[in-house]
């Protein structure tokens, strides 16, 4: 069974490839991550939990109903979302190990950035190893309007 992230790796490479060719084609993206919460969401069919903001956001996108964790521990998860390589592959599952990358390692969102997207991250950086220069346009805490150039044509916000 091939990993859900390498897939879903694969998707954003597709998509920003196929993009790049024609620009006007190429959609925003907000990728919303949330943790430990498990599908304990209206839009999941869960009926004692009230997200209608969120609910509404799913029907209006995509919704993985077959998703799962390589990693029990937030920052090697979000090692294997943003490389699409298994945190036991890369050496990053053991929590806040700060492993070095292998030179032929890219975050997913350096591909954005190549497709012409401009990249933001406000929060979620913690990917046991150092983040490379080339994975986000800004990354930290300000809000995105304040640091972003003008006129952006196509955007991803993690």
């Amino acid at each position: 069974m091939k990993s859900f992230y390498s897939l879903m790796l694969i998707c954003f490479i597709s998509v920003a490839t196929a993009a790049a060719e024609d620009t006007k084609s190429q959609p925003n993206i907000l990728w919303i991550t949330c943790e430990d919460i498990s599908p304990d969401l209206g839009s999941y069919g869960d009926k004692l939990v009230k997200s209608p903001h969120l609910d509404r956001l799913a029907g209006q996108g995509c919704t993985y109903t077959r998703a799962f964790a390589t990693s029990p521990v937030c920052s090697s998860s979000r090692s294997a979302i943003i490389t699409g390589i298994y945190a036991t592959t890369l050496g990053t599952h053991h929590h806040r190990s700060m492993v070095p990358l292998p030179e032929d390692v890219r975050c997913f969102t350096a591909y954005l950035r190549d497709a012409g997207y401009y990249c933001t991250n406000n929060d979620k950086n913690d990917y046991n190893f150092e983040i490379p220069a080339d994975a986000w346009d800004a990354n930290g805490n300000e809000p995105t309007g304040a640091i972003a150039p003008a006129p952006i044509s196509h955007f991803l916000q993690l």
